[in-house]
């Protein structure tokens, strides 16, 4: 049977980390082909503790890596580094419990269409099973990404669909063509690296798909407050450098000058505006790195912008706007003020 490489990005996840593990070596797929790996992202409470009690009472192999907070991001580029080049990684967040069918589902879909480099699924909220946190990602002209179907009735994932991307808190790859686009890039934190790398697998020809058996339960808390100034100035830093890097010519012409204009507009009208404008500026100091993995991104083109990324919406904006909060206030998730727990560099 297939070996497949389990990452788990983490902070200060101790009392979920259980949960998830535990639900991956329950997976019907056997255990001798399962490893377990958690990046540890600098946690401060007792999560080395939880883990090293953990490993001895699981049917699979568990490994540990701990290392300084740089984010998720970097944690699955760990992660993908210590894959089998001709194997398969999947990354699962550490508030992530998979459906016991989940990895069938994700491997029956590789089996069907090998041109199919990564595999997602139903992402459903904990708290309401029957509704979608996510059926893939959408991204639109002006670059701006989102959870498809956010909110929406489980059912509306009946079907399987490619997308351009999808949320890495539940996904499997092949690794080879993920290491050929480059993998994660460890410079974003946090926000848009699935993006990102979709973007820069649909450059190079390759596929991305999310199939209805697939199911992921997401443990999220049911009071949102405001995202972190910091996560906020990543999301704004690293939307720019996506672009930069994965768009061609042609489409970059006209797409700079609009998100610069749109950047700047929305630091004037939203809170908190000094983490949007050190967004710009942390791209004008690292324009020369980015332009470097432009043309890395680049160099491995197999196809035009127009085919590469015929999934993209045509919707500029999402239909519900964030306003500041960490997540969308959808069904049974109210506004608060839950601090953001993420971690910060």
């Amino acid at each position: 049977m297939t070996p497949i490489l389990f990452v788990i990005p983490t902070f200060n996840r101790a009392r979920d980390l259980p949960r998830t593990i535990a639900a991956i070596a329950a997976q019907d797929w056997p255990p001798e082909a399962i490893e377990v790996l958690v990046v540890d992202n600098g946690s401060t409470d007792d999560t080395p503790a939880v883990l090293e009690a953990l490993a001895p009472r699981l049917p699979v192999r568990l490994r540990t890596h701990r290392k300084a907070p740089e984010g998720p991001a970097a944690a699955r580029g760990f992660g993908l580094a210590q894959a089998p080049a001709d194997g398969f990684v999947a990354f699962v967040d550490s508030d992530v419990e998979l459906d016991p069918g989940w990895t069938r589902a994700a491997m029956a879909a590789f089996a069907q269409d090998p041109s199919v480099a990564m595999v997602g699924g139903c992402v459903v909220f904990a708290h309401d099973r029957t509704m979608l946190n996510a059926y893939g990602g959408a991204i639109s002209p002006l670059g701006l990404c989102w959870d498809l179907d956010e909110g929406a009735p489980r059912a509306a994932a009946a079907q399987a669909r490619d997308v351009l991307w999808m949320n890495a808190s539940a996904i499997l790859a092949r690794v080879a063509p993920l290491r050929a686009a480059g993998g994660f890039d460890d410079a974003f934190f946090y926000g848009y690296e699935e993006p990102d790398l979709g973007l820069r697998l649909a450059l190079a020809g390759q596929r991305a798909r999310v199939v209805p058996g697939a199911v992921a339960i997401h443990h999220v808390g049911t009071e949102i407050g405001p995202s972190h100034p910091t996560m906020v100035f990543h999301y704004g830093k690293n939307r720019l450098r996506m672009g930069l890097k994965c768009f061609g010519a042609a489409r970059l012409a006209w797409w700079l000058p609009a998100i610069i204009a749109y950047s700047l507009a929305d630091a004037l009208a939203h809170r908190p505006r000094r983490a949007r404008l050190r967004a710009l500026l942390w791209n004008l100091r690292h324009l020369g790195a980015t332009l470097a993995l432009r043309r890395q991104a680049q160099a491995t083109r197999r196809l035009p912008d127009s085919r590469a990324f015929a999934l993209m919406t045509s919707r500029w904006f999402p239909a519900q706007r964030l306003g500041g909060l960490r997540r969308r206030p959808v069904g049974g998730i109210a506004a608060g003020q839950a601090a953001d727990d993420r971690t910060a560099p």
